[in-house]
Formats: structure tokens, C-alpha cells, sequence
């Protein structure tokens, strides 16, 4: 019997073959995305984070980072010295 929501497949995190949800992600693998989605503070895409109050929403990054660490455990992180490319006009037209 299958819970509502998973299905059996290879997950998108680990490549194990077992339930995953919507996203094709194990419970595992699931769970490393919304603690990297808290990390970077995209608090509307976080399950966790999804509907809690503002207030405390620095409260929860703090403790997933003292529990699990700053690293991102799933998802790429964000480059910090990302260089700004310069818009040039092309010759002729202004």
C-alpha cells in the first residue's frame, strides 16, 4: 500500500530505488533539501519553515545549522563572487 504523495522510483538525491515523493526524492534526501532550502533562507519553499512566523525563522536556521552544519548537504551552494557581467552595445546600435 502506498502512502498519498510517494511512489516507488530512483530518487533524484541518491539514486537508491525505493518511495519517493512528488519531487523524486526519498524521505532522506528530502530532508537534506529542506534543511539546504532553511540554509539559504528560502523559508516559502521549506516544509519546515512553510507557514511559521517570521519571528522565528532565523530561530530555526540557527538550529538546523547547530544540529547539521553550515555545509549544504544536497543542493549546489550559491557562488559568493559571482562577477557581474557589463552590458556593451553593439557596434551601430545605441
Amino acid at each position: 500500500m502506498m502512502d498519498f504523495g510517494s511512489y516507488e522510483g530512483e530518487c533524484q538525491g541518491c539514486d537508491k530505488f525505493c518511495a519517493v515523493n512528488d519531487l523524486g526524492l526519498c524521505d532522506s534526501c528530502a530532508s537534506k533539501l529542506d534543511r539546504d532550502l532553511i540554509r539559504q533562507r528560502d523559508w516559502d519553499y521549506s516544509a519546515l519553515a512553510f507557514g511559521l512566523p517570521v519571528d522565528k525563522r532565523e530561530a530555526l536556521r540557527s538550529e538546523i545549522i547547530s544540529k547539521f552544519g553550515e555545509k549544504y548537504e544536497l543542493i549546489a551552494p550559491p557562488e559568493k563572487n559571482r562577477k557581474k557581467r557589463k552590458k556593451r552595445k553593439k557596434d551601430g546600435l545605441k
